[in-house]
């Protein structure tokens, strides 16, 4: 990713809670490293756009970070992933999605229409992520 141009908010308590929720979205995507089913992308990107609003500084410290930046290459488009990564990512996407399904089921704590949902976002995502990145590299293609 580039240098950040957005230039922080001249509000010192909003930028202090800006970098703070950004500090936040850093400790869920290191949770989300460690345990599967947990996100990572998206607490990264929240992060990011975080540090950008508050602490420019920050972002290049989590763009440059050593446990994240093998995320980033995926996120700006410079890098399609791998097959096995798209695979390995829908399984274990999957996975939680029939193991929540399950719970909610057998607990009775959510309705049909919410297995509905969550299944229908998982296909989605599947989706998603199958066809991640490879519009941009049909277009270098032409």
């Amino acid at each position: 990713m580039s240098e950040s141009k957005t230039t922080p908010s001249g509000n010192p308590v909003k930028r202090s809670i800006l970098a703070a929720l950004g500090v936040f979205c850093v400790f869920l995507a290191g949770i989300g490293v460690l345990l599967p089913g947990i996100p990572t992308v998206g607490p990264l990107l929240l992060a990011s756009l975080f540090f950008t609003k508050s602490c420019p500084a920050l972002e290049q410290r989590l763009i440059r970070n050593r446990f994240f930046a093998r995320y980033l290459p995926f996120l700006d488009g410079s890098e399609e992933m791998t097959a096995k990564a798209k695979l390995a990512t829908i399984f274990t996407m999957w996975l939680s999605i029939a193991i929540s399904c399950a719970i909610l089921y057998f607990t009775g704590a959510g309705g049909v229409w919410l297995i509905a949902i969550i299944v229908a976002a998982g296909i989605v995502g599947t989706i998603f992520i199958w066809r991640f990145g490879k519009r941009k590299t049909a277009a270098l293609e032409t």
